[in-house]
């Protein structure tokens, strides 16, 4: 009897054994998968952003900072459209990898704002808002790394009774999932059948608010 519950106990210690060697050693295939993990090429991301690339609003490479400051405001602006969004707004589009989105330039949508009543228009200094041309670097994780944007200078405008507030617009990018790769191949990215069948970084497309312009407002 004893020799019984001496075996059953070897053979648990056995199995418990071998369940952490095979945990030990998915975790280590998983790392491995990691490192393999290879990047997409510029090129390649430049071919699945296609016409969402605005070159005023966008950069791959660091742009030089010297844009000073300058007066404008909504009523005298040329971008009539309201498609405001808020500007901190950032939404993934698609779950999915960017390049399996073939018909990507449909995924685009503006977000009207709420419909304001037309105020007549009044010119002159009172309604303008003091305001800067900035690149705002958004890290390694995006492509395009860099989007110019509107920072507001003035708080105030109208005799200080209005507020001068950032208008938005979402423009389309790719961002990088972090620790995520899928299998990509010749046939996946259009326009790139030199690419080689291999495990590939995971980019999806995402929406992100520019600023372009600062509004007297209430």
């Amino acid at each position: 009897m004893e020799v019984s519950k001496q075996c059953y106990l070897m053979i648990n210690i056995f199995c418990v054994f071998i369940f952490n060697l095979f945990i030990s050693e998915t975790l280590c295939f998983v790392q491995s998968i990691k490192l393999t993990c290879k990047e997409i090429p510029v090129e390649a991301l430049q071919e699945i952003l296609g016409p969402s690339f605005n070159r005023r609003y966008m950069s791959v490479e660091k742009p030089v900072q010297d844009y000073g400051a300058y007066w404008e405001s909504k009523r005298t602006s040329s971008m009539e459209n309201e498609f405001f969004v808020d500007e901190l707004y950032s939404k993934q589009l698609i779950v999915q990898p960017a390049w399996e989105v073939k018909n990507h330039v449909k995924i685009s949508r503006y977000i009207p704002a709420n419909k304001r009543g037309r105020r007549q228009v009044i010119s002159g200094e009172e309604w303008h808002c003091e305001s800067r041309l900035v690149w705002k670097d958004l890290g390694p994780d995006y492509f395009p790394r860099y989007l110019r944007t509107v920072e507001c200078i003035s708080d105030n405008c109208w005799f200080t009774r209005l507020k001068c507030k950032p208008r938005s617009f979402a423009v389309k990018l790719l961002r990088r999932k972090k620790h995520h790769c899928a299998m990509i191949g010749p046939e996946t990215i259009v326009g790139f059948p030199e690419l080689k069948k291999d495990l590939r970084e995971v980019w999806v497309w995402e929406e992100k608010a520019v600023n372009f312009c600062c509004d007297c407002a209430v």
